[in-house]
């Protein structure tokens, strides 16, 4: 947890980090009409409160051939999801794993290049120590994938 409460300035640069990660500070201060060192000090307190965690490229997964996505229910034996989450995390196929109320204890989104890789990720998924069971749903297309939060302001 942080003890920051965000201002309009730093929801205005979260939403230009947000957009474009390599926009530059001078940048920045030039759309806000600040500074750039007020603006280089207020995103190193951004990063230091754990509101900008990482910068990183956003690759297109067709392009790459990562075209196949499912949705995979993961059931768990009583007291496993999380030693049967953090063995899923260590599977790279896996983009995230969530858990759940219902039926389910765990859903994951997966992106493979080929039903295949799918098939042997889910018999391995099934050998897991603690896994009842799962079901999968395969995406026939993707409307919308996001990573950006709406955030207010």
């Amino acid at each position: 947890m942080n003890d920051m409460t965000l201002d309009e300035i730093d929801r205005k640069i979260l939403k230009i980090l947000q957009a474009d990660g390599r926009t530059a500070l001078s940048e920045i201060a030039r759309r806000l009409d600040m500074g750039s060192a007020t603006i280089h000090e207020r995103v190193n307190t951004l990063e230091a409160e754990g509101y900008i965690q990482d910068y990183r490229a956003v690759l297109d997964p067709e392009l790459l051939g990562l075209n196949d996505v499912a949705f995979i229910r993961v059931r768990t034996e009583a007291g496993h999801f999380s030693e049967v989450a953090e063995r899923l995390a260590e599977e790279t196929a896996i983009q995230e794993i969530h858990e759940l109320t219902g039926e389910a204890d765990l859903l994951l989104k997966v992106r493979v290049g080929e039903r295949s890789a799918l098939t042997d990720l889910l018999s391995r998924i099934g050998r897991y120590e603690g896994v009842l069971s799962t079901s999968t749903d395969v995406a026939l297309r993707s409307v919308k994938e996001e990573q950006r939060l709406d955030l207010p302001g």
